[in-house]
């Protein structure tokens, strides 16, 4: 009977111990220490030359070559991005298109999140059916 008691408490004691380890996680190392990614936020408006804001735009981020990201203007022409700092590279632009309008391309350290992005209808406007295959397109884009 004293065999089977401690044989129990030695099989606790190791069950025990066993869920008390705390398993690396995530983004924890060797020193077990958490690394943070810092997250930017990229938002902005789209508006036409007259003000006013252009809603259901297709605006893809190039963030490195086959890197992407893709939102879409609100109601109020306004779109965001939260960007992992480290994926930004210095050839990282904007491609925003609407049907009706020409399409922009605007590099992202000449971007000011202050001002509007505004679009044209001056030089290749881009027709209706250019724009939902676009704007169907940039839905393969990663998110993350």
């Amino acid at each position: 009977m004293k065999k089977v008691i401690i044989f129990c408490i030695t099989l606790v004691l190791l069950v025990s111990c066993k869920f008390g380890e705390n398993p690396k996680k995530g983004n924890e190392t060797e020193e077990n220490f958490t690394v943070s990614r810092e997250l930017r936020t990229i938002q902005g408006v789209v508006e036409d030359g007259k003000g006013k804001k252009i809603a259901y735009a297709a605006v893809k981020l190039y963030l490195d070559e086959g890197d992407c990201m893709s939102a879409y203007t609100d109601t109020d022409g306004s779109f965001q991005f939260k960007v992992d700092e480290l994926r930004i590279k210095d050839q990282s632009h904007f491609e925003i298109v609407y049907k009706g309008y020409a399409e922009n391309l605007l590099s992202i350290r000449n971007y000011d999140d202050s001002k509007p992005i505004v679009l044209s209808k001056k030089g290749k406007v881009i027709p209706a059916a250019d724009y939902h295959v676009f704007y169907e397109s940039i839905k393969s884009c990663a998110n993350q």
